[in-house]
């Protein structure tokens, strides 16, 4: 018996999410990552009904999230 891959979507989330942006996703029918990355930070505030302050916030931990999954490359930077 072969398992069906699954998708982005079906994958659990690398960040832990409030009950609001559960909610957004639901919402928008979109993962949060993709909503909260369009546009500056007022449009989507306003967009979203939140706060510039809350979408930056957001963005934030996304990096970080995103970015840690990443080993460094060169591990000189390039100097010698």
């Amino acid at each position: 018996m072969t398992r069906k891959p699954r998708t982005m979507d079906e994958l659990p989330s690398p960040f832990p999410k409030t009950r609001t942006m559960r909610f957004i996703e639901l919402k928008h029918g979109k993962r949060l990552e993709d909503i909260i990355m369009s546009g500056t930070i007022y449009e989507t505030g306003k967009k979203l009904g939140l706060s510039p302050s809350t979408v930056s916030k957001w963005r934030k931990i996304i990096n970080e999230v995103f970015w840690k999954n990443f080993p460094e490359q060169g591990g000189d930077n390039g100097s010698q």
